[in-house]
């Protein structure tokens, strides 16, 4: 699946200590060590550290595991907060960056430490549950129509088998992989760190973990933050259905056109796909190699559903289903790449492992057609047709059920509830875990503050700066009022429309590799602005130089037009892109300023300006226009085929 993402948190985790001897850590508990590998990311403040504790504490003869951990001090010290505790929001996803993003770009670590604690099982842990074998067939079942759901995700599980018979025999225990075991490994870090209490911060799957927490361990949690909550009993996949509806239909009610429908759009479009499968070339996010993928319905359906997380790639979602219903499929080639990206932030084996154990036994089953009605006399009976499914959530049931993954204890198969001050913050965009349910699970915890913000996706404190601002004026004072901090408004991104833009799929490709620093893509622009800016220069010393031996300057004056010309036209290229992009900052998958084509008029004045520079007469200037002329031209076709040939 996908994840703009942009909110993408990913490395092998770091850990920190928060300035106490270690060797007085609560012995028989868990034991911490100092300063193992603290990864660079972490910030030359942080200080690391790993938590050893029981694979499985209900297994007595369990092998321990090494969870690596990270402390990152408060800006303005001596901190003044009890430090908060976090996890990566997303299961099988790494927190290496976690501890900074909360820290500085967030606001949370001012007052207070952040302590960031990695996922039992994740790739910074020791061991993981890493499995190639998953990987490759999750992936295969993302880019290929060869096979149904249910075959795919059988395949998926029979390498789960076949990783969890090798992790059997290296003496590890896959039972312990839990979101109980998690918490316990939270409450084990507290105690090893001696933090008498800290403040726990839950995001999405992490939001289930910090919730049991809170229960597990009241005297020595003060408070409790959580977004977009999804409590461990949810019916997530159920949840998941109707939270892509609802929000497929606020963004109809955004369109502003009466009628717009945009669930039954993305229904219709997907029967498309069924019978024509959308075809590109992607990049896999494991191996780097780059293959043809084939979408069918599911799959698109579950790719827009990921695309919802983001609302600036959401303001661009009406206008990409507007190209796709007039038969334009290669309008969804840069989304599918955005696919790709969020499908490689995640460690598969270990979310299968953790999602067979813990979630899937509260799983609804799949949606289907409706039964059709008795025919009349005479008439043909009408076949119901199922509608598509979310490709996470059915692969997963197959894979479970062919690995044969037991469910775990149901201990925490019920709603949440604890007295600590508790915020909960929710995106009325979230097609994942919708406001409505979280409000609804917010119901369970006396005294509560749930404050929405429309517009806002998954994940909101990264949807939302007012959400974000929200959190930290209430990590100030937990159990203030903080519903009227900020506009909760402010999530909301225009929504792109086809006059606004001049619509071309190739743009995005050229701003990711500007962001990327993929020079070799950007080879031709740069060769062509080199080119400019040292015949400019070159050319206003020859100007300074003729003008002191008072020789005539006219010809050398109007020679000077090209490199000028081709510096304007990038400079208004990277000016007006970025202008274009501060406004709306996915405008780049569907399209460019209305008014890019019209740049194309200064290459051309540049290139039929190369004339003045022959006339000068000099070898020199002979080799420097045929220079310019090749530069030129490879100039032109490079923006004709990204701006002007329609993509």
């Amino acid at each position: 699946m996908i994840g703009t993402n942009r909110l993408r948190l990913r490395l092998p985790l770091v850990a920190l200590v928060v300035g106490m001897t270690l060797a007085f850590g609560a012995p028989g508990i868990a034991n911490a060590a100092e300063g193992d590998g603290c990864p660079e990311i972490a910030g030359s403040d942080a200080d690391c550290g790993v938590l050893t504790v029981p694979e499985n504490r209900l297994n007595p003869a369990s092998r321990t595991i090494d969870i690596p951990y990270a402390v990152i001090p408060a800006r303005v010290q001596p901190a003044t907060g009890t430090p908060v505790i976090a996890l990566a929001p997303g299961l099988g996803e790494s927190a290496e960056s976690l501890g900074q993003h909360l820290s500085r770009d967030l606001g949370f670590g001012t007052h207070r430490d952040i302590v960031v604690l990695e996922q039992r099982g994740g790739q910074a842990s020791t061991p993981t549950l890493d499995c190639p074998g998953v990987t490759r067939t999750w992936v295969d079942a993302f880019t290929s129509t060869d096979d149904s759901l249910k075959a795919e995700g059988t395949a998926v599980g029979i390498e789960l088998s076949d990783c969890l018979a090798e992790f059997a025999e290296a003496g590890g225990d896959s039972n312990g992989y839990t979101i109980a075991q998690t918490a316990a490994d939270v409450v084990d870090l507290r105690n090893t760190l001696q933090i008498p209490t800290w403040t726990l911060f839950g995001s999405g799957w992490s939001s289930k973990v910090m919730s049991a927490v809170a229960g597990l361990d009241a005297a020595g949690s003060d408070a409790v933050l959580l977004d977009s909550l999804s409590p461990a009993a949810a019916d997530t996949k159920g949840e998941a259905y109707a939270a892509l509806t609802a929000s497929l239909a606020e963004l109809s009610t955004r369109s502003g056109t009466e009628g717009t429908d945009y669930a039954k759009t993305v229904a219709e479009l997907a029967e498309g796909f069924d019978d024509d499968p959308f075809t590109g070339p992607v990049t896999n996010p494991f191996t780097g190699k780059q293959r043809f993928v084939e979408l069918d319905g599911s799959d698109f359906v579950s790719l827009v559903q990921q695309l919802l997380t983001d609302p600036a790639v959401t303001s661009t979602l009406p206008l990409l289903f507007d190209r796709l219903e007039d038969g334009d499929s290669g309008a969804l080639a840069p989304y599918v790449v955005l696919g790709a990206d969020a499908l490689g932030t995640v460690d598969w084996g270990q979310y299968l492992v953790s999602t067979c154990l813990d979630q899937k036994a509260s799983w609804s089953p799949d949606p289907v057609a409706p039964e059709a009605p008795a025919p009349a006399e005479g008439e043909e009976p009408v076949v119901p047709v199922d509608p598509p499914l979310l490709v996470t959530y059915s692969l997963a049931d197959a894979a479970c059920a062919q690995a044969g993954i037991s469910p775990a204890g149901t201990e925490l198969r019920v709603a949440p509830s604890f007295t600590q001050p508790t915020l909960i913050l929710a995106g009325s965009n979230d097609p994942i875990s919708s406001a409505a349910s979280a409000q609804a699970a917010a119901g369970s915890i006396p005294g509560n503050q749930f404050v929405s913000f429309t517009g806002a996706g998954h994940r909101v404190v990264d949807t939302s700066a007012c959400a974000a601002k929200t959190a930290v004026a209430w990590l100030d004072k937990p159990g203030d009022d903080v519903t009227a901090v900020c506009d909760h408004d402010d999530a909301i991104t225009p929504i792109v429309t086809a006059s606004s833009i001049h619509e071309t799929s190739r743009a995005a490709s050229v701003v990711r590799a500007v962001d990327d620093l993929n020079w070799f893509e950007l080879l031709i622009p740069l060769i062509f602005l080199g080119f400019c800016a040292l015949w400019l220069v070159g050319w206003i010393i020859t100007l300074i130089v003729r003008g002191i031996q008072r020789e005539r300057l006219g010809l050398l004056i109007a020679s000077g037009i090209s490199p000028v010309t081709g510096l304007v036209f990038g400079a208004i290229a990277v000016l007006g892109m970025q202008s274009a992009m501060y406004a709306q900052p996915a405008v780049a998958l569907v399209g460019v300023p209305s008014y890019f084509p019209y740049l194309g008029i200064l290459l051309a004045v540049g290139l039929f300006a190369l004339i003045v520079v022959w006339k000068l007469g000099s070898r020199g200037a002979a080799l420097l226009a045929s220079a310019g002329v090749l530069i030129w031209l490879g100039m032109l076709a490079w923006f004709a085929w990204i701006v002007l040939v329609p993509s």
